[in-house]
């Protein structure tokens, strides 16, 4: 199984005694991440005594605001009240302040913004060791490993053993019903990639992404942020704006100095700019292993898909085996011979 490293601690755990962190230590835990508050007014009553009781413990301890901001302001907000409860339960400037990212994804553009209002604010008032904590099928909705190591990533495989999920990341949260001798309820256990979360030092505040343009041409791109078409290559003379989202069809790809842009079939441009889009299909030499239903998935016997074996709900996440093409497309092979869609907006990158 995966290691016991680091397990999360809120008020729905109650007040956690020192006996009570030593039983977790005995398990191999050598880091806490307790709750600290939530939205703009809530501080867990416990987060005080339970930060203090895992140091006496011999336990790193960390913590965690869950988010309920949707704006820059409210990000602020947040970051604030998560930091004067931080200071009040003694975390220093070596502990991580969490950013708790589960509660409103609105998309890439969006969520980029007030992710890092939410973490320039928690840098400027003492605390330079930030982290964002979200599911594994949002870590292409925000910026995550745009700094080197980053993100604490939640993803729950009905047999974990043996696998070392999300490695490139800070932390990989493998289970939520962890149970320990005396301690009430389950909690959630992570493994960890790293000492960030043990005292190691801050590898420097977060900088915006760098640019990244395509150098070759997909036949299908699609948003992953608020998208504008241009009359021209130089994208000064703007036509109009699309969501996030939105497809396109590519013509030609056209270099712009050490940029790109993309030619639509009606002569107008967009960007070339990888943080802005990407392709709509995975590639063969995609690196896929995992991906999640987004709006339901079939399961098809053939290639054409001309033969359905079964239809899935949303949100069920398929091992990928291979990637295959089909024409000016790809499928994503399964381990059992059959075939779903390789398109990214129908089934979401996972891992």
């Amino acid at each position: 199984m995966p290691r016991y490293d680091m397990v999360d601690v809120s008020n729905n755990n109650g007040l956690m005694t020192v006996a009570n962190y030593k039983s977790m230590k005995a398990r191999g835990v050598k880091a806490i991440v307790q709750k600290l508050s939530e939205g703009v007014s809530y501080r867990d009553p416990y987060a005080v005594a339970n930060i203090q009781n895992a140091k006496k413990a011999g336990l790193h301890v960390n913590g965690y605001h869950f988010a309920r901001f949707t704006s820059v302001a409210g990000a602020k907000a947040e970051a604030q009240l998560a930091v004067s409860q931080a200071k009040r339960a003694g975390l220093t400037a070596d502990n991580v302040i969490v950013n708790d990212f589960e509660s409103n994804n609105l998309g890439w553009a969006t969520n980029s913004a007030i992710t890092k209002a939410f973490a320039d604010e928690v840098y400027r008032l003492g605390y330079p060791k930030t982290d964002i904590y979200t599911m594994g099928s949002w870590v292409n909705s925000m910026p995550l490993n745009n700094d080197g190591r980053a993100g604490w990533i939640a993803n729950y495989p009905y047999n974990p053993s043996g696998m070392n999920l999300y490695s490139a990341y800070n932390a990989w949260q493998w289970t939520e019903k962890a149970h320990f001798a005396g301690c009430y309820g389950g909690f959630d256990v992570s493994q960890l990639y790293g000492d960030f979360y043990l005292g190691g030092k801050a590898k420097g505040h977060a900088k915006p992404k760098p640019a990244k343009y395509f150098d070759w041409k997909p036949d299908t791109v699609f948003a992953k942020t608020n998208v504008s078409r241009y009359t021209d290559k130089a994208l000064k003379h703007k036509v109009d704006t699309f969501p996030a989202g939105t497809v396109f069809d590519v013509v030609e790809l056209v270099k712009y100095g050490k940029t790109s842009r993309f030619k639509l079939a009606n002569g107008m441009y967009i960007s070339g700019n990888q943080n802005y889009i990407n392709n709509l299909y995975y590639t063969t030499n995609s690196k896929v292993r995992v991906v999640k239903s987004v709006k339901g998935t079939n399961k098809y016997s053939d290639l054409d898909f001309k033969h359905k074996v079964k239809g899935f709900k949303t949100g069920t996440e398929f091992d990928v085996e291979k990637v295959v093409k089909h024409g000016k497309i790809t499928r994503l092979q399964l381990a059992d011979g059959t075939y779903i869609s390789a398109n990214k907006l129908i089934n979401k990158f996972v891992e």
